[in-house]
C-alpha cells in the first residue's frame, strides 16, 4: 500500500467513527490551478487541504473555498479536504481526483483602430503548445502565425541546451532564432532604425508566464528589453497578455496597444473561446 493510500485510509477511518455524513466538495480544474468549494461540517474548527500526502493549507471554519495554485498543466492530482476539531480530530473528509487543463491553443489580438504601425500590426496570432524539458521542467512554446499561415517559434528562441543562446546574433542572420527575432521585432519597432545585433540575456519561466530578456545593439549603444507572456482566465476565456518594455530611448520606439481603454499590454484571446 502506498503512502497516499495509507493517508487516505487514515482519514476515512477517522471520519467513519465521528461523522456519518460525507462532505460535499466541488472542484474546477484550470490550466495551473484548481478551485475548491465544500459544504460545512458541524463542529469543524479547521479545514485542512492536502495534495496527496503533502499538506497545503489550514483554513478557519468560516472559509469553505480555496484555490490551489502553481500546478503543472495536464497533470493528474489527488486532493483531500479534512474537517477537523480544535484538537485535530477528523470529523469528515472529502477526496478529489482531478486533472489540470492546459493553455494550449491559438490566441489572437485584433487591432480595432487605424493605428497599425504602417500596416504591420493589424492583428497578432500565436499558437501555444506545452513542452517539457529535463532542465527547466514544463514550459510553453509560442509560435507566431504569419499572414501566409506559416509559423515562427518566438519562444523559446533557442533550445535550452543550445550553448550559443547567449551569443550576439547579427540582425540579418537567417537562422531559425535570427529570423524569428527579426520578423517579430519588426512588427513592434516604430523607429527607422534596426538593431545591428542582439543577444538573449536570460529567460524566466513561471507557471503562468514566461519572460525573455534581450539586449540589442543600435548605433553602438546597448539597450535592454523584456517581453513577458502571461496566461490568465477572464470571463471564462483563456487569454494571453503580451507586454514588452525597454530601457532608455528604445521604450519610445515600441508599438503600444492602440485599442481604446486596453492598457499597454496586448491581450490575445484563445480563438475557440472568443465571445
Amino acid at each position: 500500500m502506498t503512502k497516499r493510500h495509507l493517508f487516505v485510509s487514515f482519514l476515512l477511518i477517522a471520519a467513519s467513527y465521528i461523522s456519518a455524513a460525507a462532505m460535499h466538495t466541488e472542484a474546477t480544474a484550470n490550466p495551473t490551478s484548481v478551485d475548491f468549494s465544500w459544504s460545512s461540517v458541524d463542529g469543524a474548527v479547521y479545514y485542512d487541504i492536502y495534495n496527496g500526502e503533502d499538506f497545503i493549507v489550514r483554513l478557519p471554519s468560516e472559509e469553505q473555498s480555496y484555490t490551489v495554485k502553481n500546478l503543472p498543466s495536464s497533470t493528474a492530482f489527488g486532493f483531500a479536504i479534512a474537517a477537523r476539531t480544535e484538537d485535530n480530530s477528523t470529523l469528515d473528509a472529502s477526496f478529489v481526483d482531478i486533472t489540470t487543463t492546459c493553455w494550449d491553443g491559438v490566441y489572437r489580438w485584433v487591432n480595432e483602430t487605424d493605428d497599425d504601425n504602417g500596416g504591420k500590426m493589424k492583428a497578432y496570432t500565436v499558437r501555444v503548445e506545452t513542452g517539457n524539458d529535463s532542465k527547466v521542467g514544463q514550459f510553453y512554446t509560442l509560435y507566431m502565425i504569419r499572414d501566409d499561415g506559416s509559423e515562427l517559434r518566438i519562444f523559446p528562441l533557442f533550445d535550452f541546451s543550445d550553448s550559443a543562446s547567449g551569443d550576439w546574433i547579427d540582425y540579418d542572420d537567417e537562422g531559425n532564432a535570427g529570423t524569428a527575432y527579426r520578423v517579430n521585432a519588426e512588427l513592434f519597432n516604430t523607429s527607422p532604425f534596426n538593431p545591428g545585433k542582439w543577444r538573449m540575456d536570460k529567460v524566466v519561466i513561471d507557471y503562468d508566464s514566461t519572460s525573455a530578456y534581450i539586449q540589442t545593439s543600435v548605433l553602438g549603444m546597448v539597450f535592454d528589453t523584456v517581453t513577458t507572456y502571461t496566461f490568465f482566465i477572464e470571463d471564462g476565456c483563456r487569454k494571453m497578455s503580451l507586454m514588452t518594455d525597454g530601457s532608455g530611448v528604445v521604450k519610445s520606439f515600441l508599438f503600444d496597444n492602440p485599442n481604446p481603454d486596453a492598457g499597454d499590454a496586448f491581450v490575445l484571446t484563445r480563438m475557440d473561446e472568443e465571445v
